[in-house]
């Protein structure tokens, strides 16, 4: 569910990690890609799709950092409680 949130909204999907400064950089992105999606209407889209891939790359790579970080710290706790 995550990852389609980080598909169609990006930083929202890093805000609701609590990803806040790359939230802001993703935003940015997401901002500049629209903006140059209704400029340039000589090349239609082309803009728009080449930033938004970048953006929605940047998110699902984040959220999935911050999801294998929460799993690294399950199993680390659980070898601790064991000892």
């Amino acid at each position: 569910m995550i990852y389609l949130v980080a598909i169609f909204l990006p930083p929202l999907a890093l805000l609701i990690y609590g990803k806040i400064f790359q939230a802001i950089f993703n935003f940015i992105i997401c901002v500049l890609a629209i903006v140059l999606g209704i400029l340039f209407i000589v090349l239609p889209g082309a803009p728009f799709v080449i930033l938004w891939g970048i953006a929605v790359l940047h998110a699902v790579l984040a959220v999935n950092s911050a999801k294998q970080d929460a799993r690294a710290r399950e199993v680390a706790d659980a070898m601790r409680g064991r000892r």
